[in-house]
């Protein structure tokens, strides 16, 4: 099995009932496509106590879901004419708008369609440190995250940008619609993040992971026949995985939309989790100049509010309200 590669899932309680491509594909949120786990379960890879199980299979809570992923037969990274928004561009670095619902570099039985694809075939030159399946990623965001990324061109670019990051230089910034009102206004959440000791596909809030700071501020209210929901300025100084969605759906603030954090994800039906990166801040890595990019909300951010506007018999802006 060495050519192989093995993925153990656990059902938690949320999806249980869910049939298993539906909560492979949410659990694995950027790794497999759906056509892949697909092809997986027709050919047996994927099985519960040994045996195969059908497409619409329904799983049960704490079940172990294990996962045989055939190595590819190549692994060639494919340039693909994927239409790329680019903000800014020079010989060492490009800031583009990545789009909702797309990955941001090939994992497994995911070579094409990513982000990466995207950038071989718009860039002629990408940074190489990242090894050949992340070409000129210096950070990322998770697949439903619309927003702002710095792309290196070249090496030199990539460690500088790379210390700039881990030195607390770049900020960046979010908006979410989240479900519920904070107790406060303002508030910075200091919670340590790692990965969920049962649930290997999530991360969690443990004293024993990695530091991670996220500072929130309430822009808008809406109170709804739906239920609350808050509009959030959010500022993030670490770069922990799923940082955001774990520290506001530790604070029983949930991420409208969210799959993995949220367990009512499916009650709005929107098309992609409320989550988008709109302001980054960051020194050029050589010459030095200061740089910042801003965004307007995604249109599916915009569509969310306009709804909940026009159902609200209370809508509250706050004084952080730009």
């Amino acid at each position: 099995m060495g050519n192989e590669n093995n993925i153990t899932l656990t059902v938690p309680e949320e999806y249980a009932g869910t049939r298993i491509d539906v909560f492979i594909y949410n659990a694995l949120e950027e790794e497999l496509s759906r056509s892949f786990i697909q092809k997986l379960l027709k050919n047996n890879h994927i099985t519960i106590h040994g045996m195969p199980v059908k497409p619409n299979y329904k799983v049960k809570q704490d079940q172990h879901i294990h996962i045989i992923i055939p190595q590819p037969e190549k692994s060639t990274i494919e340039p693909q004419d994927i239409p790329l928004n680019i903000l800014y561009e020079d010989n060492d670095i490009a800031v583009i708008h990545k789009p909702a619902g797309i990955v941001v570099h090939p994992g497994a039985g995911n070579t094409q369609y990513t982000l990466v694809n995207a950038l071989l075939y718009h860039f002629k030159g990408l940074s190489s440190i990242g090894g050949v399946e992340r070409p000129g990623i210096v950070h990322r965001l998770d697949k439903d995250t619309e927003g702002l990324m710095v792309i290196a061109k070249n090496d030199t670019a990539h460690n500088a940008l790379t210390k700039s990051f881990q030195s607390r230089n770049v900020i960046k910034k979010y908006e979410a619609i989240v479900t519920g009102k904070p107790s406060t206004s303002t508030h910075t959440i200091n919670k340590p993040i790692e990965r969920h000791p049962k649930y290997g596909h999530k991360m969690t809030v443990r004293d024993d992971g990695k530091e991670a700071i996220t500072q929130y501020t309430l822009r808008e209210v809406w109170h709804t026949p739906q239920g609350v929901f808050s509009h959030l300025g959010i500022q993030i100084f670490t770069g922990r995985t799923h940082q955001i969605r774990v520290h506001l759906s530790s604070i029983g603030i949930p991420i409208v939309g969210d799959r993995l954090y949220s367990r009512r994800w499916e009650k709005y039906n929107v098309p992609f989790m409320l989550l988008a990166s709109t302001y980054l801040a960051f020194e050029h890595p050589v010459t030095g100049k200061h740089l910042q990019f801003s965004i307007d909300l995604p249109q599916h951010m915009k569509d969310f509010i306009k709804k909940i506007n026009t159902m609200a018999f209370e809508h509250i802006k706050t004084e952080n309200y730009d």
